[in-house]
C-alpha cells in the first residue's frame, strides 16, 4: 500500500482566470487503478459539497510523501498565481 498527499486545483473550461485549490487530500492505495478510482470519487464529492458545474477541468498534483510538502506545494503555486493580477485565487472548502 502507498500513501501519498495530494491536492485538487478545478479550473473553468475555456477561461484561464481563476484557479479552484482544495485542501490536500491524503490517499492510500494499491495500484494505480484504485487511485484514479478514489480520486475520480472525491473530484465528484468535491463538486457536489461546493456545487460546482461540471464544466469545470480538474487536475490533481503529483502525490508527495508528506502532507506538510503537499501543502506548501500548493500554497507556492496559489502565491504563483496571486503575483499576476489578472488572475483570481479562490480556496474552496471541503469539509
Amino acid at each position: 500500500m502507498t500513501t501519498q498527499f495530494f491536492y485538487l486545483a478545478l479550473s473553468p473550461m475555456g477561461e484561464k482566470l481563476p484557479y479552484f485549490y482544495s485542501k490536500v487530500f491524503k490517499i492510500t492505495y494499491q495500484h494505480f487503478k484504485d487511485l484514479v478510482e478514489q480520486q475520480q470519487e472525491l473530484e465528484a464529492a468535491f463538486r457536489v459539497y461546493n456545487h460546482q458545474p461540471e464544466e469545470y477541468k480538474a487536475e490533481w498534483s503529483v502525490g508527495t510523501d508528506g502532507e506538510e510538502q503537499a501543502a506548501a506545494d500548493r500554497n507556492d503555486e496559489i502565491r504563483a498565481w496571486q503575483m499576476d493580477e489578472t488572475k483570481i485565487v479562490r480556496t474552496i472548502n471541503w469539509p
